[in-house]
């Protein structure tokens, strides 16, 4: 969430005085042919947009407001590499647009503080890595960032296959056939054997060192394994890279991948490493109860949100408080204005904006009927 957080600074900077801020949510088409039908339906939401605007900031400047947006409409697409919808917050001075790859309603929020639920839920679980396809002759590369796939284009000097990789090292093809009589004697096929052995596990250190040099230790990328049952077992054993993930690998290979497959495949790796975080924040969660630094109730989180005391902040989805809270923690929760916002987004941009953490799950995994819990500093975060 560093990025959402850094833009979240850079946004709130431009605009100095708080608000206000413009943000549309929509849907999008995953087909070229649906391009021009969502643009339409942004421009629908950009006219709902200058109707709020002009209802609740009768005072203020739409202009600039309605350049910001032309700028975004000139773009080609309004989706990104398959993304499922889009989000579009404006302030007076800055835009930002944020491929989702959740599901959104169509919808425009318009008032003093940003709307960030959509985008943090979309985040939350994001979690960049690399995937390298390995095998005993050759490797392939894959960039996975906001749970996108891109193949990376490899240097020349990567070493892409064995072959290439070991040049006049690799001794398996060159063997020559021998036998010796006599019990214990050592047959050419023996011999054979081993050397290819020797070569897969110079081959699987060459790449281990240039995928760790380059990659891992160089962008501080996770590592996840594609490999058979047997390689993953030999790369591990040879492997000096501290990036590797241990518990999430790819064993099954498919004869073919194309976008389409590694799609598929990633979107498996990311519920895995979803779970993991989960299970992670659940003992969080725990330790917090154990140690009295756990909130459940509203009225408290609030106060120690404005305080700058906590540290991770759960949402119940699709869950609304009446009230506002601007970006310097004023507390409204009886005007007409604060009838029709949501108490928790502003919780939430509050907890960003103080450093802290914040994930919008499921009902069914806070407690019944709370809206937001609450773990205050002090508790080992995710």
């Amino acid at each position: 969430m560093a990025t959402l957080q850094r833009d979240l600074a850079q946004l709130m900077q431009a605009q100095g005085e708080q608000g206000p801020y413009v943000s549309i949510f929509m849907a999008v088409s995953p087909y070229e042919s649906g391009i021009d039908g969502d643009k339409g339906r942004f421009r629908g939401l950009i006219q709902q947009a200058k109707a709020n605007f002009k209802t609740r900031y009768p005072e203020k400047n739409w202009t600039t407001y309605q350049a910001e947006f032309e700028t975004v409409l000139q773009t080609r697409a309004l989706g990104n590499n398959g993304a499922k919808s889009v989000a579009i917050i404006a302030g007076s001075e800055q835009i930002l647009v944020y491929p989702l790859n959740i599901t959104v309603a169509n919808v425009v929020h318009v008032g003093d503080n940003l709307y960030l639920l959509p985008v943090i839920e979309n985040d939350q679980f994001n979690l960049d890595y690399d995937l390298l396809k390995l095998s005993r002759t050759e490797m392939d590369l894959w960039r996975v960032q906001d749970g996108l796939a891109q193949k990376v284009d490899l240097p020349n000097e990567a070493p892409k296959t064995s072959e290439q990789a070991l040049g006049t090292e690799l001794t398996s093809g060159k063997m020559r056939w021998t036998s010796s009589g006599g019990n214990g004697g050592v047959h050419g096929q023996d011999l054979k054997t081993r050397t290819q052995e020797n070569d897969h596990q110079k081959y699987f250190q060459i790449v281990d060192n240039f995928i760790y040099k380059n990659y891992s230790k160089a962008q501080q990328h996770r590592l996840v394994l594609m490999a058979t049952t047997e390689n993953q077992s030999i790369f591990r054993k040879i492997s000096k890279n501290n990036y590797l993930l241990k518990d999430t690998t790819v064993t099954k290979l498919p004869a073919k991948l194309d976008q389409g497959v590694i799609n598929q495949l990633v979107l498996g790796i990311n519920q895995k490493l979803s779970q993991d975080v989960m299970t992670i924040l659940a003992t969080q969660v725990d330790q917090a109860r154990s140690a009295k630094k756990y909130l459940d109730d509203l009225s408290d989180i609030i106060s120690r949100t404005t305080e700058g005391g906590v540290a991770t902040l759960f949402v119940a989805k699709d869950a609304t408080v009446p009230g506002i809270m601007d970006l310097k923690q004023n507390l409204d929760l009886r005007s007409p204005a604060a009838k029709a916002n949501n108490l928790l987004n502003d919780l939430s941009v509050a907890t960003l904006a103080l450093g802290g953490q914040v994930y919008v799950l499921p009902a069914d995994e806070l407690p019944a009927d709370t809206p937001a819990i609450a773990v205050l500093r002090g508790v080992n975060q995710a």
